[in-house]
C-alpha cells in the first residue's frame, strides 16, 4: 500500500494511532466510517421509526451485493447472520441427518466449527477428525476419512491458532468427489485475504475480526446446491417471497433470504456495508498483498529480535497471523510485556499471536519486535 494511502487509511482507525494494534484475529478495529454508518442508521430509526424502514431495506440489498462481490459470489447466495456459529448452524440444523451419516473436520478446529457438529452425535451422526500436524490439517488423512455417508466436510480457511492457510480448492475436490458439502469458516480470512466461493458450498463469516465490522453481524454465502439441500429451521416473516402478503401458507424466498427469519440487524448490516465498501475502494488484492507483506516483515523483525516464529516455509500457506515465542520466556510473561509496551496481541497455545492488518504501519511492527526482544525471561 502506498504511504499516502496508508496515512489516509490510518486516520480512519483512531485505535491504530493510540496503540500498535496487531490483534485483528481476535477483534478488529472499526473505522470512523463504520461508526458513522451505524449512527446514521440509528438516527434514522430515532427520527423516522417505521418511515425509515424502506431505506434500510433498500440499503440492505446494496450491502448484500457488495458482500457477494467481495467473495466472488452472487447476491442471491448471501444470507445475513449474527455470527459464524449461526451461519454454520444453518447447515447443522438444516440437513436431513440419519444414523450412520458423518461429518469430517480437522482436530483442533475453533469451537465455532467444532461444537455444533459434535452435537449431532445425538442423532447418530459420526464426527471424524483428521490429524493436525504443525498447525495444519493433514489433507491426505482427511481425504481418507471421507466416504459415501459423508454429508459435510468442514474446515477453517485459516487455522486460528497457527495462521495456516488451507488449500480450499483441494478440499473442494475431496468433498465434491463424494457429493458432500464443503463448509468453510472464513472468519480468519475474509477481510484480509482474497477468498472466492468457487467450489465452496457454505462460507460462514463473522464481521468483527478481519472484516473490521461491528459485533453481532456476519454472513453466509450458500451455493445453489447447498440452498437446495438445506431446510430452513426457523421460518419467519422475512424468509418468504413476499413478506408483506401476510398469507397463511407463504412461499419461501428462493434466494438467501429464506434463511433470514425475522427483523434484520439493520445497524449491523449498515456497519458491514461501510467496511466492505472500504475494502472495495482499496481493492481486495491490494489488501491481501498489504496484510501478507506486513506479516512477512513482522516475521523478519521478530527473528532478528531473537524470537522463534512458528510458520510453514510455503508462502501459499501464509496468512495475516504470525505466531511466535521466545525460547526460555514464559509466553504469558511475554504477552504481558507486549501489552504493557503498547502492543495489542493475543496469547494462544503455541505462543503470541500477532495479526497485523492493512492499517498497520512499519512503526507498529518495529515496536512489537523491540518490546518482545527486551521482555524479561520470567
Amino acid at each position: 500500500m502506498r504511504p499516502e494511502v496508508l496515512d489516509s487509511v490510518r486516520r480512519l482507525y483512531p485505535g491504530a494511532c493510540s496503540t500498535a494494534y496487531l490483534d485483528s484475529a481476535a477483534v478488529g478495529l472499526v473505522s470512523t466510517r463504520v461508526r458513522a454508518a451505524v449512527v446514521d442508521l440509528l438516527t434514522g430509526h430515532q427520527d423516522g421509526g417505521i418511515a425509515a424502514a424502506p431505506a434500510w431495506r433498500d440499503h440492505q440489498e446494496v450491502v448484500r451485493a457488495a458482500v457477494a462481490d467481495l467473495v466472488g459470489g452472487r447476491p442471491d447466495g448471501i444470507s445475513f447472520t449474527q455470527n459464524t456459529t449461526t451461519g454454520l448452524a444453518l447447515v447443522a440444523n438444516g440437513l436431513p441427518w440419519g444414523p450412520g451419516d458423518n461429518v469430517v473436520l480437522p482436530a483442533q478446529e475453533f469451537p465455532s466449527n467444532s461444537y455444533l457438529w459434535r452435537g449431532l452425535r445425538a442423532l447418530g451422526v459420526e464426527v471424524r477428525e483428521a490429524p493436525v500436524r504443525g498447525g495444519a490439517a493433514d489433507l491426505d488423512a482427511l481425504a481418507g476419512l471421507v466416504d459415501d455417508r459423508t454429508r459435510v466436510v468442514t474446515i477453517s480457511a485459516v487455522q486460528y491458532s497457527s495462521g495456516h492457510r488451507h488449500d480450499l480448492a483441494r478440499l473442494s475436490q475431496i468433498a465434491r468427489g463424494r457429493d458432500a458439502l464443503l463448509v468453510v469458516d472464513g472468519t480468519q480470512a475474509v477481510g484480509a485475504l482474497a477468498v472466492d466461493v468457487e467450489g465452496i458450498d457454505v462460507l460462514a463469516v463473522s464481521a468483527h475480526k478481519w472484516l473490521l465490522g461491528p459485533f453481532g453481524i456476519g454472513f453466509v454465502h450458500l451455493s445453489e446446491r447447498a440452498r437446495d439441500r438445506l431446510r430452513p429451521t426457523t421460518v419467519g416473516w422475512l424468509a418468504v417471497a413476499d413478506p408483506f402478503a401476510f398469507t397463511v401458507e407463504p412461499e419461501l424466498a428462493t434466494d438467501g433470504r429464506r434463511f433470514e427469519s425475522g427483523t434484520e440487524n439493520a445497524a449491523g448490516i449498515a456497519g458491514l456495508g461501510a467496511t466492505v465498501g472500504l475494502l472495495h475502494e482499496l481493492g481486495r488484492d491490494v489488501v491481501q498483498e498489504t496484510v501478507l507483506a506486513n506479516a512477512a516483515r513482522l516475521v523478519a523483525l521478530l527473528a532478528t529480535a531473537g524470537l522463534e516464529v512458528h510458520r510453514a516455509a510455503d508462502p501459499a500457506t501464509h496468512s495475516g497471523i504470525v505466531v511466535a515465542g521466545r525460547p526460555g520466556t514464559d509466553p504469558a510473561v511475554l504477552h504481558r510485556a507486549l501489552l504493557d509496551g503498547g502492543v495489542r496481541c493475543s496469547l494462544r497455545g503455541a505462543g503470541i499471536r500477532f495479526a497485523p492488518h492493512y492499517f498497520t504501519s512499519d512503526a507498529d511492527l518495529e515496536l512489537a519486535a523491540d518490546v518482545a526482544g527486551r521482555a524479561p525471561a520470567q
